[in-house]
């Protein structure tokens, strides 16, 4: 049991690539330096922060609400990576742990080109949450729906009947752990949400 929750943890930083428009935004630390210290991403990005020299970690110090924190392990020899993949808007700092006064940084995230903002009206509600074997999404206006799990597969994809439905979906056959959803509307994405199968 702990091994799996050790394996979720390690992967639900590795690369998640839930669009199709999402990059790959290197980010070198050296000594007392990351490098660019400061950047912009786009909602889906990963963010690849490399070790080229020192003893260092990458941590965040603030992050949006509804985004997740992260925490690299220490990273000694060179080469060593992280990557986190970005799943909110706003404004995220980072530091290393252990140089924590010397060494920050920041990124800015916005939606990628294509997403659309999510609308208050296309809007999901999702329950229980978290939920055992099957979840419950309600939507309005949304044409599908797509799950993917915490690597980035796509697990399911369901077409959404009528304009205001209510779908459950079955888990039974999944393992326990994050998933994400993605709800689209005339092919473009309106909002990515995570949800948590309990064991």
């Amino acid at each position: 049991m702990k091994k799996l929750y050790s394996i979720l943890f390690a992967s639900a930083f590795s690369l998640f690539t839930i669009s199709a428009n999402a990059t790959t935004i290197p980010v070198a630390i050296s000594n007392f330096n990351f490098s660019p210290s400061s950047f912009t991403a786009n909602i889906g990005d990963v963010i690849q922060f490399t070790l080229v020299s020192g003893t260092h970690t990458a941590t965040s110090t603030s992050v949006p609400s509804g985004a997740a924190t992260f925490a690299s392990p220490t990273m000694s020899t060179v080469g060593q990576s992280f990557s986190y993949t970005v799943t909110t808007a706003g404004s995220y700092a980072f530091h290393c742990a252990i140089h924590p006064t010397t060494m920050s940084g920041t990124f800015t995230v916005a939606v990628a080109s294509g997403i659309a903002e999510p609308n208050v009206d296309l809007s999901t509600k999702v329950y229980p949450s978290p939920f055992k074997d099957k979840v419950s999404i309600k939507s309005n206006g949304i044409e599908l729906i797509e799950f993917f799990n915490i690597v980035g597969e796509k697990v399911k994809s369901i077409p959404v009947p009528t304009v205001e439905s209510k779908i459950d979906v079955d888990f039974d056959d999944m393992p326990a752990g994050v998933y994400f959803f993605r709800t689209y509307k005339d092919g473009v994405v309106v909002e990515t949400r995570k949800i948590v199968k309990a064991k």
